[in-house]
């Protein structure tokens, strides 16, 4: 994944996110929300670093 697909798949979480957060009706929901959200940057992230690490 290059950078610049790295930066697009970030941002199109980031959109979903906010998104999601804006029909959460409840603080225990947006919490969900923003849990996930880290989680699935962290995955990005950590597979950004295995690829870059193979090379």
């Amino acid at each position: 994944m290059t950078d610049t697909e790295y930066a697009k798949a970030i941002q199109a979480k980031v959109t979903m996110a906010n998104l999601e957060m804006n029909v959460a009706l409840t603080t225990e929901q947006q919490a969900q929300i923003g849990q996930d959200f880290i989680a699935d940057i962290i995955k990005l992230s950590n597979r950004e670093s295995k690829q870059k690490a193979a090379y």
